[in-house]
């Protein structure tokens, strides 16, 4: 047992010193360890304000949904005086900007807890907005006033805009969800490797694809997408191999016209 442990800590310590050795032949190259250096330290810094900056937003997200859920928390114990009309206006629209595409096109009133939607909207979207404004804290009502149309064309203020529905809903995720998709997928693959066995194997490929989401902000369908046109980028083309031979075979046609044409004019 000991004579084993002491030719793993023998071939750890040669693995360890050929891979420095190949480290600072790499970074103290005569000819590129100067200019290899300076890419490493611009790298390095950028990585550094780069997570000094994700760790910023994600401190602010965390906050502010804390706050969030502490009000929400109040609301639900204590009984609140009744919504400013105004007030209850601006949570109506900051709800209806994430739901239709001209927001602007639509008024919108408040009067003593009874909202009034007005204005044209889309057919797809009108359903999903009522039932929205309904859930907004402090309404108590909703009168629909709506102008459904099932085309933009003939209506100005609905001509433009993108469809908040019809975008991916889920593609970016918020800093404090991405924090948690890292740390939890980090300590998923942590804990499958430490299992060796076939769960643990799906467990850490589970936890990699988590914290690989988290990182890049991609979801798992655009990251393989991206890395099959890499691959496919990176291999050498059935068009770029023939080429040549169809330009070789090209010249050669020409030379035997000419030189069909020469034996003709001799003859």
């Amino acid at each position: 047992m000991a004579h084993d442990t002491r030719i793993t800590s023998g071939l750890t310590s040669i693995v360890a010193s050929v891979a420095l050795g190949a480290i600072a032949m790499y970074a103290f190259d005569p000819d590129k360890g100067r200019r290899r250096r300076a890419l490493a330290r611009d790298k390095a810094v950028s990585v550094l304000l780069d997570t000094r900056h994700a760790a910023g937003a994600t401190r602010r997200d965390v906050t502010h949904r804390l706050l969030g859920l502490r009000a929400r928390a109040k609301r639900l114990l204590r009984r609140q005086p009744t919504t400013d009309d105004l007030q209850l206006i601006e949570r109506v629209r900051a709800r209806m900007g994430r739901l239709v595409s001209h927001p602007h096109a639509i008024q919108v009133g408040a009067l003593g807890g009874r909202v009034t939607l007005s204005g044209p909207i889309l057919a797809h979207e009108a359903t999903p907005l009522l039932a929205a404004v309904g859930t907004v804290w402090g309404v108590g009502s909703v009168e629909n006033l709506l102008v459904v149309h099932d085309h933009p064309e003939s209506i100005p203020s609905l001509q433009g805009g993108v469809d908040p529905l019809a975008s991916a809903p889920h593609e970016h995720w918020p800093p404090a969800l991405r924090a948690a998709a890292l740390s939890s997928g980090v300590l998923m693959a942590l804990y499958g490797l430490r299992q060796r066995s076939l769960a643990g194997c799906a467990i850490a490929c589970v936890g990699a694809g988590l914290a690989a989401r988290g990182i890049t902000n991609r979801s798992l369908a655009r990251l393989a997408s991206t890395l099959s046109d890499a691959a496919g980028a990176g291999q050498p083309g059935s068009v770029d191999e023939a080429t040549p031979i169809a330009s070789a075979d090209t010249a050669s046609a020409e030379a035997a016209g000419e030189d069909t044409a020469a034996r003709r004019a001799l003859h």
